[in-house]
């Protein structure tokens, strides 16, 4: 753009000089300003060559990083808030859960797979779980970095706004979307509704080891959509009315950390904590924030299988 503007200039006194030197100055300028847009291609090709290796080493990082979950224990402390419009809490509740990552196949071959967090109730707000029972998690942090894998960069465009300090880490801050998502849209199944919109996801590669360091993800823009018909109980149960809902906001952060295991010695990378806060106006509960931390890491040694009981 400064190439731009300084030919541009050049052009522009050119109009006061002789015919003779103006035409020298034009076809000056002229070269100058093709000079710099060949420049600024080779520059260009630069970026997406640096950014192309940043990429393939923090993939190469993210596969380590799933393999190195499996067979690793870990201590789950999951909060959920209901907040007022200053966004304080108005209820909390909190549950801690003893967790540990397998691996899911999801065909025969050898890459097909992705990790699964099955995790068991300890306590809810201090006391003992009346029933301790084996889930799966929601945990979107063991597997939030999969868009980073070689089979799944494809379907993402990625920006490298360039490099900042992190946690006291030089790291390259890069902006990524999917492109061809369509218009935003919400799935009801009963009164649950599932959401897809456009998102972006910003996140952070530790410049020297190339470990992920942060993730963040944020809704493009707010977008609006109908309940279904609400069922009202009562001696005459009827359908009521849908409502109008506004989806306002939906903000991720997932941070990582490196922890020392041994038998045998070994530095992995892991989950630290995660928040996601979501404003759905004219919903019930329209805002809500739930925050994970994790902690006690530790080798896990024996196998997890989750039976799921028939439905009666």
């Amino acid at each position: 753009m400064a190439a731009w503007l300084y030919s541009s200039l050049i052009i522009y006194h050119c109009c006061f000089m002789k015919r003779g030197s103006r035409m020298k100055a034009v076809v000056f300028a002229l070269s100058l300003l093709l000079g710099a847009h060949g420049s600024a291609r080779a520059q260009e090709g630069g970026a997406d060559e640096r950014l192309a290796r940043i990429l393939e080493r923090a993939g190469e990082g993210v596969e380590r990083y799933q393999k190195g979950l499996f067979r690793i224990a870990f201590t789950e402390v999951l909060r959920n808030e209901e907040l007022r419009k200053d966004m304080t809490p108005k209820t909390t509740k909190e549950f801690v859960y003893d967790s540990v990552v397998v691996r899911e196949n999801l065909s025969e071959q050898e890459d097909d797979y992705y990790p699964k967090t099955v995790r068991r109730l300890k306590t809810v707000d201090g006391k003992p779980a009346k029933e301790p029972a084996v889930t799966e998690g929601f945990m979107a942090n063991v597997t939030a970095l999969g868009f980073l894998l070689q089979k799944s960069r494809k379907l993402f465009n990625f920006t490298l706004d360039g490099e900042e300090s992190l946690g006291g880490r030089n790291a390259y801050r890069i902006r990524t979307q999917r492109p061809g998502q369509g218009e935003p849209r919400a799935e009801w199944e009963g009164m649950r509704f599932q959401v897809f919109a456009p998102t972006e996801y910003i996140f952070w590669v530790d410049a020297e080891s190339f470990d992920v360091l942060q993730v963040e993800t944020h809704l493009i823009a707010p977008f609006e959509f109908d309940s279904p018909h609400v069922f009202n109980a009562g001696p005459l149960g009827r359908f009521g009315p849908t409502r109008r809902l506004k989806y306002a906001r939906e903000d991720t952060t997932i941070r990582f950390r490196r922890v020392q295991f041994k038998d045998p010695e070994q530095v992995l990378l892991v989950p630290d904590s995660a928040e996601w806060l979501t404003v759905i106006e004219g919903a019930k509960h329209p805002r809500l924030r739930t925050t994970l931390r994790c902690a006690d890491y530790r080798r896990f040694r024996a196998d997890v299988k989750v039976i799921e009981e028939p439905e009666k």
